[in-house]
């Protein structure tokens, strides 16, 4: 037995304490998952600092997100190439760099070119920290691994938005990208003193070619798509041009890059990993997993930032409790995760989110603060189930050689359902918007004894208030005109929250056709195994 962990530990790519390596691994992973959401509520300042449109100002958001998923698919290859803990700290020094560059830009441009390089760096942290978390401990901790790679990953869209409005407000935009400079270097200190690399499995390894055709396409595919779910709903999707050609390049992209990479000898993403079966099926879920994710977290905001008219720090709060949660949750399945089947961790984390969402698809003008909050906190306790579960049913079969393309892959597949969740989402809020506000307006007529009743309320309350009756009038039919576009978005979001929870619930199909590895204590690692 003896011989066997010795065998296991010298086959490992990442040596050290495994308790010390995690904890560069995830402020890295914090830091990188949390400028991803942090933006967001500084989007108001950054428009009245550089006189800029909606549609121009969401290119700081888009700029990011598309470089995020273009570099993901990139990180396995580039990390056998430099070297894993090198490439990992050669990423948070381009991160910072662009977090730096960002807090002095000058204007939209240079602030959108400063993201772009930020996104270089802090797209390939994610899958380069669980990377390392499945090198620096054995396969029968993987549901440890995954809990604590899960706690940077599932708190930074959580706390984002309430650290963004706080710098924001009492500081200034240029913040919340200063912010991540004190994080990084810290990750880069403790990167630098607890994490080792063994050389002679990195040489065993090696490092293939460079795949020019793949890198080519997965980049235009990835970067195409991205720019279509983005700007697809405000230009109307395939009714413009651009929208329409873009699609057709992304889609001619992707097909070249899935035969590109079924052919080579050395493929750039080694994505016959999807013959694995758990593997397959827990990037499905992982997809569908960050599509009501990442979906949820742009309604609430939206809902209390539109309808309740919350501050951005008042949001951020919201969210708080959420995130308190989510990490006292991660702490305790880190120590007994590995006791509970990761399937039945699944049914659990799919169980609670579900319930948040159908909470949030209940939700009126009159919830409280403290409401709305529990509803979020039913979210944060599922987040450690299902990123536990997830990571220790996708990835707990493959061998070392795959983890890096296996852990890209995986992350890779999360980010896109964000991505289209999020678009999903905006587009059946417009358009659940206009549905209701025709179907309330039906019952909405000058011969109607109700609205008559209604106008003349709200016409003697303006004169009240001195206004003459031809202005009070006027005024009162565009009151009313505002309760039922209040009243259709209400509705709207109501609908969006809904329709997440049935896609979500439909992911406990998935369940009972993974393979459980339970018994993966008893059995030798999978190196050992070859």
């Amino acid at each position: 037995m003896e011989a066997r962990a010795s065998a296991a530990s010298n086959s490992r790519l990442i040596v050290g304490n495994k308790w010390l390596i995690t904890l560069p691994v995830m402020l890295a992973a914090l830091t990188a998952v949390l400028d991803g959401s942090i933006v967001n509520v500084a989007i108001p300042n950054l428009q009245s600092s550089f006189g800029a449109s909606v549609d121009e100002i969401d290119w700081v958001i888009t700029g990011y997100l598309i470089t995020n998923v273009a570099i993901i698919p990139t990180t396995g290859w580039l990390s056998s190439l430099i070297g894993l803990r090198r490439y990992f700290i050669i990423s948070q020094v381009v991160f910072v760099a662009g977090s730096i560059a960002c807090g002095f830009a000058w204007n939209l441009w240079s602030l959108v070119i400063f993201r772009v390089i930020q996104g270089v760096g802090g797209g390939a942290l994610i899958p380069i920290t669980l990377t390392i978390l499945l090198e620096a401990f054995p396969p029968e901790e993987l549901p440890i691994a995954g809990a604590l790679y899960g706690i940077g990953a599932a708190l930074g869209p959580a706390i984002g938005p309430s650290l963004g409005g706080w710098l924001t407000d009492a500081l200034s935009w240029r913040w919340i990208f200063f912010v991540n400079v004190p994080l990084v270097a810290l990750s880069i200190t403790l990167s630098y003193l607890f994490i080792g690399e063994n050389r002679e499995v990195s040489r065993a390894r090696g490092s293939a070619p460079i795949d020019i055709v793949g890198l080519t396409t997965v980049v235009l595919w990835l970067s195409t798509m991205q720019i279509v779910l983005q700007n697809g709903e405000k230009d109307g999707w395939f009714e413009s041009p651009f929208i329409a050609s873009l699609t057709l390049i992304s889609a001619a992209s992707l097909v070249a890059f899935i035969v590109t990479e079924l052919r080579s000898p050395h493929p750039l993403i080694n994505i016959r990993i999807f013959a694995n079966r758990n593997f397959a099926l827990g990037s499905l879920a992982g997809t569908v997993f960050g599509g009501a994710l990442f979906g949820s977290l742009f309604i609430i905001p939206l809902f209390a930032g539109t309808l309740l008219h919350y501050t951005a720090l008042q949001i951020g709060l919201l969210l708080v409790p959420a995130a308190l949660v989510s990490l006292a949750g991660f702490g305790i399945l880190g120590r007994v995760g590995t006791r509970i089947p990761p399937r039945a961790m699944m049914v659990i984390g799919i169980g609670l989110f579900v319930l948040s969402l159908i909470g949030n698809g209940f939700l009126t003008l009159d919830d409280s603060f403290a409401a709305i909050a529990w509803l979020q906190v039913l979210r944060g306790a599922a987040l450690p189930f299902l990123f536990t579960a997830l990571t220790a049913l996708a990835l707990v079969d493959l061998s070392p050689r795959q983890k890096a393309d296996g852990s890209s892959l995986f992350s890779l597949t999360r980010t896109l359902g964000g991505s289209v969740g999020i678009a999903l989402v905006a587009t059946a809020i417009v358009t659940r918007q206009k549905f209701h506000f025709d179907r309330f307006g039906e019952h909405i007529s000058a011969f109607s004894i109700a609205t008559r009743f209604r106008l003349a309320e709200l016409t003697s309350a303006f004169v009240s208030h001195g206004a003459d009756a031809t202005t009070a009038a006027s005024q009162a039919t565009a009151a009313l005109a505002g309760t039922l576009t209040q009243q259709a978005y209400m509705a709207a979001f109501d609908d969006a929250s809904i329709g997440l929870a049935v896609a979500f619930s439909l992911t406990l199909l998935l369940v009972p056709l993974f393979h459980s590895k339970r018994a993966v204590a008893s059995q030798p690692p999978a190196a050992l195994r070859k």
